[in-house]
């Protein structure tokens, strides 16, 4: 991977673009999730759940799998009977941040849809921050059901991948970065794509405020104005 300059940065990277997206990359604290949305339809059972942080890129996943399922997308603090019946009808669906609002707000529709993915009827895929055995569910039978769910973590990413992401960002848009500078945030950064989203969006405005390149000065800058920001 090199930098401005043509520096070949010192990271050791494994990746490529999720399933065709460009703007996806995949490492090793993603690919078991990535390797389940390349494995539909031969799903066995027909549900599972991708757990990871804000930011971690599961509405990414989500859209990946849904654009190539045509599955009904369904939020979660939204789900009732309509939206079971449309799941089923598509016989695909995706229902995204389980537990919603810190509960499960229907479990009568949580119970039927489950019920629909474990028989073989669709295929489900539920995405959460934390993992089903978390979700703070009354309802036994759903217990027992999610405990036959498949669960696919999102680890927060290496460097090799984070700086991928990084470049990646900062290509989109043009940019050129000094390596040096890359070498300073990446472990500066939380470790999300939130978070590397919002960096590039700083180093782009003071670049183009100041008409100068994204220095290592310039890195510094934005590294300590988002960890201030954190502070708040």
């Amino acid at each position: 991977m090199t930098a401005a300059g043509g520096e070949q940065l010192a990271f050791d990277l494994a990746f490529r673009p999720a399933m065709g997206r460009e703007d996806f990359m995949v490492g090793a604290s993603n690919q078991a999730a990535v390797a389940l949305l390349d494995a539909y339809p031969a799903w066995s059972p027909q549900v599972a759940v991708i757990v990871g942080p804000h930011g971690s890129g599961k509405t990414h996943l989500g859209e990946v799998w849904r654009a190539r399922s045509d599955a009904v997308r369904v939020e979660a603090a939204t789900l009732g009977e309509a939206g079971v019946a449309a799941i089923i009808q598509a016989r695909n669906g995706l229902i995204e941040d389980i537990p919603a609002h810190g509960r499960v707000p229907d479990e009568t529709s949580l119970f039927h849809v489950l019920n629909a993915a474990l028989q073989g009827r669709v295929f489900l895929l539920l995405t959460s921050r934390v993992p089903p055995a978390s979700w703070p569910v009354a309802t036994p039978d759903i217990v027992t059901r999610l405990r036959l769910v498949p669960v696919c973590r999102i680890e927060p990413p290496d460097d090799g991948l984070f700086a991928a992401v990084i470049l990646k960002l900062l290509a989109d848009r043009q940019l050129t970065i000094a390596a040096n500078a890359v070498r300073y945030a990446v472990p500066r950064i939380e470790r999300s794509f939130a978070a590397a989203a919002r960096f590039v969006d700083m180093v782009e405005r003071i670049a183009l405020e100041r008409r100068r390149p994204a220095t290592l000065g310039v890195v510094r800058e934005v590294v300590k104005a988002l960890g201030d920001s954190d502070l708040t």
